[in-house]
């Protein structure tokens, strides 16, 4: 089995895999913390695992992605004392799936490198990867396969915290399809300028890009609230893989590892 780590500004998120299987047997999502040591992080794993009943001694190989350069060393510290393995570290310079085209590679984060060689090995063509997370980010991949770039807009959470932090009298909301355009009160305003915000705000974005580069490239959905959206708005995402980055790990460890 291989140990993978996504390492996110707001969430970090544990997976298992067995060899060969596209599948985790496990996978976890915890709050980032910055002043987590490595211990607890590593006592925190493998209670999981006990729970679940996974032998973490057949734990052979792990890599991690990472865009909290602070906590790389803390990852790596706890690999190596709780499980007894060296982990790779994503970066743009190790084997990948693709070429990158885009100027200033060094400047792509790894969570980006990550869900790009998961659509190039499962879903080959040209692709938009769109990751719904603290940032919502789009990634571009041609069918060279090519990184060519792509595009950062502000998160949803993020935006909805600033908007209830930042005013006196806008309460904190969860984000929801809204049944209506316009709502019959102060949260059913501000989910509806939310969701109907996003998903113009989505909608303008790919129709930019297949104007840039091409109508013919599919579109792939990841991230927290990549499920709610397609739920109440199908059109968006041609595919969605909530799972998208844990598996571009298992394909990059594989790849690097053979």
């Amino acid at each position: 089995m291989i140990l993978v780590i996504d390492v996110g500004n707001t969430n970090t998120v544990f997976g298992i895999y067995r060899n060969g299987s596209k599948e985790p047997i496990f996978h976890r999502r915890t709050v980032t913390r910055r002043d987590r040591t490595s211990d607890e992080m590593g006592l925190y794993l493998k209670g999981f695992l006990r729970e679940f009943e996974i032998d973490s001694s057949q734990i052979v190989g792990g890599i991690y992605s990472s865009v909290v350069p602070t906590l790389n060393p803390i990852i790596e510290r706890m690999i190596n004392d709780w499980f007894q393995i060296e982990p790779i570290r994503v970066q743009y310079q190790m084997k990948l799936p693709f070429g990158i085209k885009y100027p200033r590679p060094f400047e792509i984060g790894a969570d980006r490198l990550v869900n790009a060689a998961a659509a190039v090995k499962d879903h080959p063509g040209k692709s938009i990867i769109i990751d719904l997370g603290t940032a919502t980010t789009f990634c571009v991949v041609d069918d060279t396969p090519d990184y060519l770039g792509g595009v950062i807009a502000p998160g949803l959470k993020g935006s909805m915290d600033a908007l209830t932090r930042n005013t006196a009298q806008l309460p904190p909301i969860v984000f929801q399809a809204p049944s209506k355009i316009l709502g019959d009160s102060t949260i059913e305003s501000i989910q509806a300028g939310f969701f109907f915000g996003w998903i113009g705000l989505l909608e303008g974005i790919i129709k930019e890009v297949r104007a840039a580069h091409g109508n013919d490239y599919r579109v792939i959905g990841t991230g927290g609230l990549v499920t709610t959206i397609h739920a109440a708005n199908p059109k968006i995402f041609d595919k969605i893989e909530p799972l998208l980055t844990l598996r571009g790990l298992q394909i990059l460890y594989e790849d690097n590892t053979k």
